[in-house]
């Protein structure tokens, strides 16, 4: 997935007082990724908080290595990033978390377009 275009615009009043940013997004990539059971869960999952990937595996009776594909999937996607936490124990862990809030998905005659909100 690639972001094409990118802008900001006004905030939504019933959300945030944050100027929301839009991207047109791959739309193959987007529904190829979207439509895997375990990509969305992922994606469910990690609206809510950050979460490292043991957990997600945990949270979702998944294994390790279905949850990783999934995770990379959606970040090449750019429906999620992750970052470098450490932890008490002193241990780094990376965290996952959703940058796409919604996506709205239009067709016509030129094709199907695909806008993430952020």
């Amino acid at each position: 997935m690639s972001a094409i275009e990118s802008k900001s615009e006004p905030p939504d009043s019933r959300h945030s007082t944050e100027p929301h940013t839009t991207e047109s997004i791959d739309a193959e990539c987007f529904l190829e990724v979207i439509s895997d059971t375990y990509a969305r869960n992922i994606l469910t999952a990690l609206a809510d908080r950050p979460t490292a990937a043991a957990t997600l595996a945990e949270e979702l009776d998944a294994s390790r290595p279905t949850v990783y594909r999934r995770l990379n999937s959606l970040e090449s996607a750019g429906l999620i990033e992750s970052t470098v936490a450490l932890d008490a124990d002193g241990h780094h862990r990376k965290r996952f978390h959703a940058v796409v809030d919604s996506a709205n998905l239009t067709f016509d005659s030129s094709g199907i377009e695909i806008t993430a909100l952020s």
